[in-house]
């Protein structure tokens, strides 16, 4: 039992404590401390002013004109031909349909997850969906789009079209960094439906961020509830030309970010 104890608290020297004692109470204080140091770094903004702690957004206040919800109801339809579960499971189209109305002109669009059905990868959709639905379905909504897409499992990389996809871990930085000199292009919408951890998720939303077009999106899908915290705090780290909400849709939340676009350029 002290050597599970431990081996917990040394798997943790972020948040173990720097001191003596019981191995069993300081294998729980380094647990609570991994559990609560965000939402004390969200309290402490907001007791400070030093940052915002928004509310967060309806999903389905994003399409809110007659061409977005359009937009949203035809992804809809995509998403569920291609065995996308955006749709089914989750109610996406109501953002990317939005999104994606609001391009000028065909976009580049990156999405890191494929959707393996392989049980021997985290995150996998088990026996449901189709591997690289969703890039089939944003390929069709927009005939002329560059759809690119990536995913740890190389089982499931194809190029099909204008859809090309490559390996990627987004728990290294340095293949994170090969991923974006590979394509090499500004991206109008990155989505990050991969791992769905918090770690892996930073990492990728920091090198999104500097890929991204102006008045482009970067979305982290399916967060849990009890990890808000940690994105109330990434929100407020962003530059002041970037625009983040937390997102509230069907079974998840989101993490949403847009470069703004130069003034005069309009906004979403």
């Amino acid at each position: 039992m002290h050597r599970r104890d431990i081996e917990l608290a040394a798997s943790l020297p972020i948040f173990a404590p720097n001191s003596r004692g019981d191995y069993a109470a300081i294998a729980k204080i380094a647990l609570d401390a991994a559990n609560q140091t965000f939402p004390c770094l969200v309290e402490m903004m907001g007791a400070f002013g030093s940052g915002q702690k928004d509310s967060a957004t309806p999903i389905e206040s994003f399409d809110t004109t007659e061409m977005a919800k359009t937009a949203a109801k035809r992804l809809q339809s995509l998403f569920d031909k291609h065995g996308s579960d955006k749709s089914s499971s989750h109610n996406y189209h109501h953002l990317y349909g939005a999104i994606l109305d609001k391009c000028a002109e065909p976009p580049d669009i990156l999405e890191i997850g494929l959707g393996t059905n392989a049980a021997d990868v985290v995150s996998n959709m088990s026996g449901k969906g189709s591997p690289g639905g969703s890039l089939r379905a944003f390929c069709e909504f927009s005939p002329e789009a560059r759809i690119y897409g990536a995913d740890i499992d190389e089982r499931i990389l194809f190029e099909e079209g204008r859809i090309r996809t490559c390996y990627v871990d987004q728990t290294d930085t340095g293949s994170l960094a090969r991923l974006f000199r590979k394509f090499d292009c500004g991206f109008d919408l990155i989505i990050d439906d991969g791992l769905h951890a918090p770690h892996a998720n930073i990492a990728t939303l920091t090198f999104a961020l500097q890929n991204l077009k102006e008045g482009g999106w970067v979305v982290v899908e399916d967060i849990a509830e009890a990890s808000i915290p940690i994105w109330q705090v990434v929100s407020n780290l962003l530059p002041a030309d970037h625009r983040a909400h937390v997102v509230s849709a069907k079974k998840a939340f989101l993490f949403a970010v847009q470069k703004r676009p130069a003034q005069g350029r309009g906004s979403s």
